[in-house]
């Protein structure tokens, strides 16, 4: 079955049969990260270092990505609830456009500004040479990592997750094949190091890309060429008005990542690379509630659309239940298994207490800051993505990033962990009051161009 109608059926039933395909194909994905990460540990701290500045830039991508999808996959969501197939092909065509255009001007402004922005990011000179490795190549094809994750996007939005986890897991497999052997020089290849690594993710991703404009266009039929060419200003307007804030909202993250490492950089290079792997780490145990997030913005989308409010409702708290437990598990697992978990990664001895230092004070508010994932998915899913931009940057521009920097003085590396933590609280039941009184309000009517 390529698409789902969403508004009908058990709530709970639908978001966990969503859910476990994402999980999966997140859980593909994140191994290139965490596998990555173990390669270059292999290499030396300063390889781990390096992508600790390369890793915000990356996520200024991926943000850019996420938003576009977001907004593609809300508008999308909402015209199928309302039963508009022409609003359905404009939205999803016009989407893929969007994703080419912005990931090519990005990739022109980034190959200009190397040196000058991971100076500004804090980066030692002797990091540069390893830097450049990664990032000039990644520059050149991050259009193959932006277009498969707005596709996929816009196939979720139809209610599939199957077919998006299975594209996600074939940039897993390629990715864990190649990049060992580019990395090391294994089966004859020559030892690219950082190289190797950069021109592996891009194979992975450029069959992603095929793929996801396969299923688009043959199997869903929700790509077209009469699209390419009609109402392209007011499509683009209405992904766009999900799309700028929602970007916006994932912005604030890499940036907010990025003056973060410029913060732990003055701890030295051990402490980036500590940070590095408590961030990826992060990511791992966060991979689940990703999962339900991604799965409640089109059942949001769909079910605002059809205007089953009391339904979204019920599936909201459902999420809200299981977020919170699963935030308590994971804050004890990272509490007593933090060491080891680190040691997977580097065995120096101030990267790793770095990492465990992250991982003993952080995910003591997971469940809080799971609210605030869940809660802004919601919120961009049925067309309203202010809220979460607003939460985003009051966690990490208004709260995190001054109480990161007057701890800092105080209790040093912990201070900006202990901020990181506040911010998440604060937020995190804000999130939540905010979306008990949303969902009473009732839907409004979704313009299609047609």
């Amino acid at each position: 079955m390529l698409k789902r109608d969403l508004t009908v059926g058990d709530e709970k039933q639908i978001l966990i049969s969503q859910s476990i395909p994402m999980l999966w194909g997140l859980l593909a994905v994140m191994s290139v990260t965490i596998a990555d990460t173990f390669y270059l540990g292999l290499l030396g701290t300063h390889a781990l270092a390096a992508m600790g500045f390369i890793f915000p830039v990356v996520m200024f991508m991926n943000s850019l990505a996420f938003g576009i999808g977001t907004g593609a996959s809300s508008v999308i969501a909402r015209a199928i609830g309302s039963k508009h197939d022409e609003g359905v092909r404009a939205y999803t065509t016009q989407s893929i456009v969007l994703a080419v255009l912005v990931s090519i001007i990005f990739a022109i402004i980034g190959l200009l500004t190397v040196e000058p922005l991971f100076k500004l990011l804090g980066a030692p000179d002797e990091l540069l040479p390893y830097i450049h490795d990664y990032i000039d190549i990644w520059y050149w094809g991050c259009f193959m990592v932006v277009v498969p994750m707005v596709g996929n996007a816009a196939i979720r939005a139809a209610g599939n997750t199957k077919l998006p986890s299975y594209i996600m897991t074939s940039i897993a497999v390629t990715n864990l094949i190649l990049a060992p052997i580019l990395i090391f020089g294994w089966l004859g290849f020559p030892r690219l190091e950082l190289k190797g690594a950069a021109i592996a993710g891009i194979i992975a991703y450029f069959g992603a890309l095929v793929a996801a404009l396969y299923v688009l266009y043959f199997k869903l039929q929700f790509i077209s060429v009469k699209a390419l060419v009609t109402n392209i200003w007011q499509t683009w307007k209405d992904i766009l008005n999900i799309a700028i804030p929602a970007a916006g909202t994932n912005l604030i993250s890499p940036l907010s990542a990025g003056l973060t490492t410029g913060l732990v950089a003055a701890y030295g290079s051990e402490a980036v690379a500590g940070y590095s792997v408590a961030s990826r780490i992060e990511m791992f145990g966060l991979m689940l509630v990703m999962a339900l997030a991604s799965t409640l913005a089109p059942f949001a989308g769909q079910n605002w659309g059809a205007k089953k409010i009391e339904r979204l409702q019920r599936a909201l708290n459902l999420s809200f239940y299981f977020v919170w437990g699963l935030g308590l598990v994971m804050a004890l697992l990272f509490w007593l298994a933090a060491t080891p978990l680190t040691q997977l990664f580097t065995t120096h001895n101030a990267a790793v207490q770095a990492a465990v230092s992250y991982l003993h004070i952080v995910p003591i508010t997971y469940a809080l800051l799971s609210t605030v994932m869940i809660v802004s998915s919601m919120a961009n899913g049925i067309g309203r993505p202010m809220p979460a931009l607003i939460m985003t940057v009051a966690r990490l521009l208004i709260i995190y990033l001054p109480l990161a920097w007057l701890l800092s003085k105080i209790w040093g590396l912990n201070g900006i962990y202990l901020a990181t933590a506040i911010a998440n609280a604060v937020v995190g039941l804000a999130a939540w009051y905010w979306s008990t009184h949303t969902c009473q309000r009732g839907s409004a009517p979704i313009t299609v161009p047609v």
